[in-house]
């Protein structure tokens, strides 16, 4: 309803030969300057201005709003002159972080929570070391115990490589986890070979290895979502300086031709 009464509202004020570029170059600014509020409502929690997830969908929603006046903005085709040009790229560049920032924000909270309890992603790498900590206590548990050395070989060959990897973010984007997989399958196969003693550490080392998928699951997410944050809001700051120098120009231009 709002999109359709903005095109007819640009369409009659075309034919009233109305300053559109002037009109809807503001109508843009006031909504880029509403939409990085958005970021200063989160800063400031304990304020009364509406739910953090009102925002959310206030935000998206404007969003999109801005993107539809932009191309009215342009009338439709891309600029003319450098200026013109960065600032409508810088744009672009904010818009389509915004969407990805959408998509994980709807994304990935019901992947992160099929791995398990939330969990503060500064704890992560702790969490993720003293897991490392008690598989390797494990192994020789696994040789004073056994009188045999197949737990040791099978963690030196394979299970602390998995266990020390980074996480791969790209991968998780993805939705896959080639890692888990790889360990997963080795495992079944090293499972074959062992007696009923080494048995029961194996199911451990089945837990820790799991453990270890939901901590990478954690990471992972969480890492997206503070790491876009860090592209799209410098960029949307750097365009609301470049719109108050556009918008200066433009006045300024606009004023020298009365």
């Amino acid at each position: 309803m709002l999109v359709a009464a903005l095109y007819i509202g640009h369409v009659v004020l075309r034919i009233a030969f109305y300053p559109l570029t002037i009109c809807t170059g503001v109508l843009l600014f006031a909504l880029i300057v509403l939409l990085t509020l958005f970021n200063a409502r989160k800063k400031l929690p304990f304020l009364p201005l509406l739910k953090a997830s009102t925002w959310m969908q206030f935000h998206a929603y404007a969003g999109w709003l801005s993107v539809f006046v932009f191309l009215l903005h342009l009338d439709w085709q891309w600029p003319h002159g450098t200026m013109n040009q960065i600032l409508a790229a810088l744009f672009v560049i904010v818009a389509g972080s915004g969407v990805f920032g959408l998509i994980l924000s709807r994304t990935l909270p019901p992947r992160l929570t099929r791995s398990g309890e939330p969990i503060v992603f500064e704890r992560i790498p702790g969490l993720s070391h003293r897991l490392l900590e008690h598989t390797d206590a494990l192994v020789l548990k696994a040789e004073e115990t056994t009188a045999s050395t197949s737990v040791s070989d099978f963690y030196g060959k394979h299970l602390r490589a998995y266990l020390t990897s980074r996480p791969n973010w790209f991968m998780f984007l993805l939705g896959k986890n080639r890692g888990h997989v790889r360990i997963t399958a080795e495992f079944k196969a090293f499972q074959r070979y062992l007696n009923e003693q080494e048995h029961a550490i194996a199911a451990e080392l089945a837990d820790i290895i799991e453990a270890k998928r939901d901590l990478d699951t954690q990471y992972a997410g969480m890492f997206l979502l503070k790491a876009w944050l860090f592209i799209h809001i410098p960029l949307t700051y750097s365009l609301v300086i470049l719109g108050v120098v556009h918008a200066c120009i433009a006045f300024s231009y606009t004023a020298s031709l009365r």
